[in-house]
């Protein structure tokens, strides 16, 4: 076996790992969710059916974002943060769709940052 076909085999293989590891780290960080079809959207800019690509780890939260809360009751609700206090630590949110409710720190009060199951990154009609 001569030293050039040893590299090939040796590239390759780190070529795989690589890959392998690169899409495990994709499919920890990132998540597909899909908006369900027979109720509306709360944000504005996505619609009812939607699929939205999901950073489950944000490095920050800020207003105008788009995120998924998990409410006091344990349900995940989509809203956008409309203000931030003590430097992020606590998030205001709300829904931005008048024709659609849903959850409101207006009621519900300050939403910490733990509270926070992820940033919307992506949008789109599937």
């Amino acid at each position: 076996m001569t030293l050039q076909v040893r590299l090939l085999r040796r590239l390759r293989r780190w070529t795989l790992l690589l890959a392998l590891a690169g899409g495990a780290y994709l499919g920890l960080r990132f998540e597909t969710i899909s908006l369900p079809e027979d109720r509306c959207c709360p944000v504005n800019r996505f619609g009812a059916g939607d699929r939205l690509i999901v950073d489950r780890h944000p490095p920050s939260v800020g207003p105008g974002d788009a995120v998924l809360v998990r409410g006091k009751e344990g349900a995940l609700h989509l809203v956008v943060v409309s203000a931030t206090r003590e430097g992020g630590a606590f998030l205001w949110c709300s829904s931005d769709c008048p024709d659609c409710t849903g959850f409101d720190s207006a009621v519900d009060g300050w939403v910490e940052q733990a509270a926070i199951s992820g940033r919307v990154l992506l949008g789109w009609v599937y």
